[in-house]
């Protein structure tokens, strides 16, 4: 008795699968002898990474495949897999069901195939698509899987073949990765061990299911145990055995005697019936025919006319009947569906999108994440794409219901990666020095490198060192000075050598720090500005523009809603007054200033107006913009996805004084951080939040920016619920190394509570 390998054989029945699953399966034991011989059994195993809408597109590869093999005789059944994957790729690739790649993604859809002729084993795999072989309870991967290939593809060449023996006791596995992501390859190592094949799949598939995964998408499965069973062989060859009756096989005559003669007698006695029954059928047809018209008839009756006002009414009742039916009907129905509970179809149906979404989220994260890898370190972009459909199914699951609490871990993961994606960096304020409880109005840099801050409720200018935080008032409201009395200081601003300060009567104030002092020192005088009491109560910002770097000399610009305009003041010759005949209006074109919230002068004039921020030339609006924050190269949208309303910006300062170099760096109140981008031309460079639990940036009222040499280590400052706070914008360097740094060269041109820079030429 000789033996012979048999394959048991264990898949998914395509009445169990999952709705969205794309995974096609083909199974081919062919029952002819050549086929069998040449090509063997072909299992393969067809995956979609996209829902069911790439089941058509896995159905097309599945049959070209496999009508490419079986059909091909031109080689070995190594060169006619690959050639039959390649025709399948082409078929695809001119078809209308082709998926769409995204660019610098892998291709969604993977084959697993398998080969078994006689004892010789045939495994391949493409793309999102693996196969395993249980040898004496060892998991054997054929072969080694590639995520980034797939199917369709511009230049596949054919998946690779193991060629190998498959002995008694061997279990091929060929399965979507989905499943074993969900699983895991112990479990299903262990089912097929100890189970059939077809009880390990239903096992598999019932775990895969179950509502505590929340499995979706491929559930593809083919289970191939090799067996031996008995091969039979016939002792001797059968033989033909004749008949000893001569009459036997003679032509028109039965080899039964009399056979002949009895089948003519019967063929006699049906025709006879046959005529017999046709007969009395008619007798008894005409007798029923006569009966009838021999019974009594009732007279028509005559036709009547009703009048149309009657039809009428009647039509009326009759419509007025049948819309109360229908009202009852509904009434009753409407009550039975409430009563009974019918609204639990629809929260089952959510329960279960939320559960989808959720566990679509998992997947998403774990491709980015898992298994200890970082891929937005390794294709940033790729990482951004499943991100950003991580965010959308984490906010659908919330939508259907999903438990808050168990989003936040995820929604946090997906957020910070995001945020690294759009160059947000998280800062870690200082507090520099308090004012305990006062609402300060603004503050600046001085060329004397200390911080000048407007303390509201004192009515007081304060000097802050920045190392120490030790302040000292310079200025204070009903304070006598030589020139008049000073009233509530509300705007500062600095120009050459001076810190300018603007009160409620529109006198301007010059505070000049003693020479090489860095204590606090200074004089106070009033500027003489004959006109300053046109410009009525709504003055807007403050801003200067030096003109003479040796006298120290500089433009007063003033923005006065009143007016409609900026005024722009030249200097005396002894720069102790700007006179009324020197003033010129720097726009063109009167505007609406109402709510412009800050200026910067640097050659050219920069406004904060309604959120926006804007650029004037010459009085000119020149065709200038920042870009959106977290704008990437090729994109335009940035970070819209996690903050969709942009940005409204109500402070801004630079780090560089020469016109169009360096950095702007601008406040968002909207989302509490500040956006840095280039001067010349606008380009995003990065944005800085503080960590979600920190509740600063929520009302910040003046800030400026400092740096080390070249413009390294910039550290950014603000005032905030009545404190100065600072804080690295540079991860790698510690706040306390920058604050001590040099602030660089004194600041010039400036806009209102910000430091001014001194350009190279004049606006």
């Amino acid at each position: 008795m000789a033996l012979r390998l048999q394959m048991n054989l264990g898949l998914v029945a395509e009445s169990q699968r999952l709705p969205d699953s794309a995974d096609s399966v083909i199974v081919v034991e062919p029952n002819i002898g050549s086929t069998s011989r040449t090509k063997g059994s072909l299992f393969l195993l067809v995956t979609g990474a996209g829902g069911r809408k790439l089941r058509e597109a896995t159905k097309i590869i599945a049959e070209r495949v496999r009508d490419d093999y079986y059909y091909d005789l031109s080689a070995g059944i190594s060169a006619c897999l690959r050639k039959a994957v390649r025709n399948a790729n082409n078929v695809l690739l001119h078809s209308p069901e082709r998926p769409a790649v995204v660019a610098g993604e892998a291709p969604p859809i993977g084959l697993a195939l398998a080969v078994v002729r006689a004892n010789e084993l045939y495994v391949a795999t493409l793309g999102p698509a693996e196969a395993y072989l249980i040898r004496q309870a060892r998991l054997l991967t054929l072969p080694d899987a590639n995520p980034e290939s797939g199917l369709p593809d511009e230049d596949v060449d054919g998946p690779e073949i193991w060629h190998g023996e498959i002995t008694m006791g061997d279990c091929l596995i060929l399965v979507s990765p989905n499943v074993t992501r969900r699983i895991g390859l112990g479990p299903i190592q262990d089912t097929v061990g100890q189970l059939h094949p077809q009880g390990a799949v239903d096992e598999i598939h019932r775990q895969f299911g179950s509502s505590s995964l929340g499995s979706t998408g491929g559930d593809g499965l083919i289970v191939v145990e090799a067996t031996e069973v008995a091969t039979t062989h016939r002792a001797q060859p059968l033989k033909p055995v004749w008949p000893s009756d001569s009459l036997a096989g003679a032509p028109e005559r039965s080899p039964i005697p009399l056979a002949d003669t009895v089948v003519g007698g019967m063929a006699a006695v049906q025709s006879t019936a046959r005529h017999a029954q046709a007969a009395a059928d008619g007798w008894m047809r005409r007798g029923a025919y006569s009966l009838f018209d021999r019974m009594p008839q009732r007279a028509l009756s005559r036709g009547r006319v009703t009048p149309m006002t009657v039809r009428r009414e009647r039509q009326q009742r009759a419509a007025l009947a049948v819309i109360g039916l229908l009202a009852v009907i509904g009434i009753v129905g409407t009550s039975m569906w409430f009563f009974a509970g019918a609204n639990k179809t629809d929260n089952i149906d959510s329960q279960q999108r939320a559960e989808q979404a959720y566990a679509g989220a998992q997947s998403d994260l774990f491709q980015v994440y898992g298994n200890g890898r970082d891929l937005m370190t390794s294709n940033a972009d790729k990482a951004a794409g499943i991100l950003k459909d991580a965010y959308a199914k984490l906010q659908e699951a919330q939508d259907n219901g999903y438990p808050a609490a168990k989003l936040t871990d995820s929604r946090t993961t997906v957020v910070a990666g995001l945020n690294n994606y759009y160059h947000v960096t998280t800062i870690q304020p200082n507090q520099i020095a308090s004012f305990t409880t006062d609402d300060l109005a603004g503050a600046v840099l001085g060329p004397d490198g200390a911080a000048y801050v407007i303390d509201s409720t004192a009515s007081t200018v304060y000097w802050v060192n920045l190392q120490t935080g030790t302040k000292l008032p310079i200025l204070r409201a009903g304070q006598e000075v030589q020139g008049g009395i000073v009233g509530n200081p509300r705007i500062l601003a600095t120009g050459g050598q001076d810190v300018l300060i603007l009160d409620d009567f529109n006198s301007v104030w010059r505070w000049r720090p003693a020479a090489t002092d860095k204590t606090g020192r200074g004089a106070l005088v009033k500027l003489t500005i004959p006109d300053s009491v046109t410009w009525g109560l709504g003055t807007r910002a403050l801003g200067t523009f030096i003109i003479n770097s040796q006298l120290g000399q500089y433009n007063l610009y003033v923005v006065v809603p009143s007016a409609g305009q900026i005024l722009k003041y030249p200097p005396a010759t002894d720069g102790s007054s700007f006179p009324q005949a020197g003033r010129a209006n720097y726009l063109s074109v009167s505007q609406d200033l109402t709510t412009v919230d800050d200026m910067y002068v640097d050659g050219k004039i920069y406004l904060v107006d309604k959120g926006k921020i804007v650029q004037w030339e010459g009085g000119q609006s020149k065709n200038w913009a920042p870009d959106l924050p977290g704008v990437r190269t090729g994109e335009t949208k940035g970070d819209v996805l996690l903050r969709p309303k942009g940005p409204s910006y109500i402070r801004m300062t630079a780090d560089n004084p020469v016109q169009d170099q360096g950095t702007f760096y601008a406040y968002d109140v909207q989302y509490r951080r500040i956006v840095a981008f280039k001067k010349s031309d606008g380009t995003f460079i990065g944005q800085y939040m503080v960590p979600p639990t920190s509740p600063l940036l929520s009302a910040l009222k003046g800030l400026f920016v400092t740096t080390g040499t070249g413009g390294t280590n910039p550290v950014i400052y603000w005032v905030e619920s009545g404190r100065l706070y600072s804080a690295a914008l540079n991860p790698s360097a510690t706040p306390t190394t920058q604050a001590s740094a040099s602030p660089g060269p004194p600041p010039t041109p400036s806009g209102s509570t910000r430091p001014s820079a001194s350009p190279s030429t004049k606006p």
